[in-house]
């Protein structure tokens, strides 16, 4: 009697950049000043819950051996997603617990601009191994890049002055970037579906 073979896993990273790329949108709104500071604690929540699928499905990309998705998922849900979701919602408990104390203190989130640097580095380095997968992708990368780029500059002073140049620039580049993303998962998806290519990705 034959053995019989597990299912194969399905690509996962169309969910990511589903996920991604809505994110990017609310991002997007954060950093331009479309919306107030206050909206700090609900973009944590975002990220936060974003976090856990992005690593499911790194996991999942990994299983079915595609180490470069599957590394591209685990960093956008460990360090970005997690880190940065962690990282704003503990600078908000901080700053309330700081104020009902009374003190002139409030959480240091210039070492934000040195997570965006280091971030930014990676997506530069992982701009080879994803030519070879889409030149649209990587295109959306660089863009990426760019927006961490200008979000360390924007906090690097450790006040993220929301609607300011830097943060205006790396809010339209995390805008482009998610919509660049949201177009690249639903290519996956519909030439999947159809076996055919219905919709263009280089």
């Amino acid at each position: 009697m034959a053995e019989e073979k597990s299912p194969q896993w399905a690509m996962a990273t169309p969910s990511v950049v589903y996920l991604v790329g809505v994110a990017c949108i609310g991002i997007c709104a954060l950093l331009v000043g479309w919306v107030s500071g206050e909206a700090i604690p609900i973009v944590a929540a975002l990220l936060i819950a974003c976090g856990i699928p992005t690593m499911i499905c790194g996991a999942i990309e990994l299983r079915r051996g595609d180490i470069l998705f599957g590394s591209i998922n685990m960093v956008f849900g460990g360090l970005i997603w997690f880190g940065l979701g962690f990282i704003f919602a503990a600078a908000t408990w901080f700053n309330v617990q700081m104020a009902g104390l009374g003190a002139p203190v409030g959480a240091d989130l210039s070492v934000v601009a040195y997570f965006a640097w280091g971030i930014a580095l990676l997506f530069v380095l992982f701009l080879g191994p994803v030519s070879k997968a889409s030149k649209f992708v990587m295109v959306a990368f660089i863009v990426l890049a760019v927006g961490l780029t200008m979000l360390g500059c924007g906090m690097y002073d450790g006040d993220p002055g929301f609607g300011d140049t830097f943060m205006t620039v790396s809010g339209y580049c995390f805008l482009i970037f998610g919509l660049m993303l949201i177009y690249a998962g639903t290519v996956f998806i519909t030439n999947t579906v159809y076996q055919a290519p219905k919709l263009w990705l280089k």
